[in-house]
């Protein structure tokens, strides 16, 4: 199954070593053979420092990650049969530290290990986990399981922040190299949504001939896995695809029934690109009876994703969809997300009966983000203009929403007084307990304005100011995220139809 290591090209400084490119399987430097670490080990790192391990949290195409006693730091070890020189590392790690990493929730390289080992330390934050384990499926109590760790929104955010992080990478033109269950981290909280990267040795800005490229199987690009590419962005959304499609309906877009069954025979096959994956609209040869109802995780945007990733993107680079385009559709699913009173569980708004228990939605009140432009905004023209909807933010009676600065802020280089933007720091919430008005607040440190246009009437609100808008009266009201004299993001309100489910 998917997660043993894997490297392929030239050998890299490891003279006697057998290389079986699709298997992996290679016979051990004498010089490195060596047991797996363990809890409790002490390793060494080239500051003098003796570091103990704590816990195998991570493992990648290379190497595993660990958490380091007493401390916010990991160490990554890379695994004896890949034989990498100290020298090597220490030169990839120089290249690396010379990146702009600069706003992307990624561990950054601290130390080199010395003696026995070859690795290096890094930053990390507490109380992570592999974003594998909201895939790792339990024996029983699945349902349970689902919903305790997050559901089916909490899972859209995490994958949502991770294309998000992948996506800032990829605009500096820096491939991540390795994507895969165990080198993304997520809050271990269902309460926390956070993102954290690890692995960072794996980066690259561009892919040399002949190099080893380290991945692992299940999660590579066909190209990769046939040494006829090395990691670049494209080869990163293919590997981004598979583990959201993964997370989402807990099941491998590529392990059907025949694999499963067989994987000695047909796993190789699968991941190479020689099998179609499970929804192949054509070809059944690979169906799978596992995973949830797609339907039911997936939106039809989302769905249209996987299907050119794992369709037309198969083995053809160019076809596959960018990762700001998986960013914006797992970012609005999540928005679309209702919790049912019953089950606790999260859907699409869009049901009218919870898939999870049966019972009936909540009633909902719809925002729609647009774009507005003043007049002059756009070079020759003197008209003011507004796009089209943008995304949409459902309320629930009693569940507020909280928009942040990478939902509806343009101006992400600059804050008040011209300070940096954090992606997640707060903006506004919305709050509406079923009746006939909405509660804005504003919930950072960016004002919000609260507009009547055809009244000529405006609240500007500052950090913790509260503005109530009538239902009576939404069609007039506007909550803006800028002043009309710059580009902005704004939100109109649809009068729900009470009572209706």
């Amino acid at each position: 199954m998917p997660g043993t290591a894997v490297r392929v090209g030239k050998d890299d400084e490891c003279e006697g070593d057998d290389v079986s490119a699709l298997s992996g399987e290679r016979t051990p430097h004498p010089r490195r053979a060596r047991r797996r670490p363990r809890p409790g080990d002490l390793v060494r790192d080239d500051r003098g420092e003796d570091l103990e391990l704590s816990a195998e949290i991570g493992s990648g195409g290379q190497g595993t990650v660990w958490t380091l006693a007493g401390g916010q730091a990991a160490v990554k070890i890379v695994r004896p049969e890949h034989a990498m020189s100290a020298d090597r590392l220490r030169a990839r790690l120089a290249v690396i530290r010379r990146f702009d990493l600069s706003g992307i929730p990624i561990a950054r390289p601290l130390s080199l290990l010395v003696g026995d080992h070859v690795g290096y330390t890094m930053e990390l934050l507490a109380d992570l986990m592999p974003i594998g384990n909201l895939a790792a499926v339990p024996a029983s109590g699945v349902g349970d399981w689902f919903h305790g760790t997050g559901g089916l929104r909490r899972r859209l955010r995490l994958l949502a922040l991770a294309a998000e992080a992948f996506a800032r990478l990829h605009a500096r033109g820096i491939a991540y190299g390795d994507i895969s269950p165990g080198n993304v981290l997520v809050s271990a909280s269902s309460d926390h949504d956070q993102v954290w990267l690890i692995d960072p040795d794996n980066l690259s800005v561009e892919t040399v001939p002949g190099e080893p490229s380290y991945y692992t199987p299940g999660y590579s690009a066909p190209e990769v896995v046939a040494g006829t590419s090395g990691p670049d962005s494209l080869t990163d959304v293919f590997s981004f695809a598979v583990l959201a499609f993964q997370v989402l309906t807990l099941t491998h877009p590529f392990v059907g029934d025949l694999v499963d069954q067989e994987p000695e025979r047909y796993e190789a096959d699968a991941f190479s690109g020689a099998l179609p994956w499970i929804d192949h609209p054509d070809d059944d040869r690979n169906r799978s009876t596992t995973g949830l109802d797609r339907e039911t995780v997936l939106t039809r945007g989302l769905r249209s994703l996987a299907g050119r990733a794992f369709e037309q993107g198969l083995h053809d680079p160019g076809a596959r969809p960018t990762m700001r385009e998986w960013q914006e559709k797992l970012e609005q699913a999540a928005f679309l997300m209702v919790a049912c009173d019953g089950c606790g569980g999260t859907f699409h708004a869009g049901r009218a009966i919870c898939p999870w228990c049966g019972r009936a939605r909540p009633v909902l009140l719809r925002c729609d983000a647009h774009g507005y432009v003043p007049p002059g905004g756009i070079p020759d023209v003197e008209e003011e203009g507004d796009t089209g909807r943008l995304y949409s933010v459902i309320l629930t009676p009693g569940r507020p929403q909280v928009l942040r600065a990478r939902d509806v802020l343009l101006w992400l280089d600059r804050g008040p007084s011209h300070a940096p933007v954090d992606l997640g720091e707060p903006v506004a919430e919305l709050r509406w307990d079923g009746g006939p008005r909405v509660l804005v607040r504003c919930a950072g440190r960016h004002h919000v304005w609260v507009v009547n246009r055809p009244e000529n009437r405006s609240f500007e609100l500052g950090t913790g100011d509260v503005r109530p808008i009538d239902l009576s009266e939404a069609g007039r009201w506007t909550v803006r995220f800028g002043t009309g004299r710059e580009p902005h993001r704004y939100l109109t309100l649809l009068v729900p139809r009470m009572g209706a489910r």
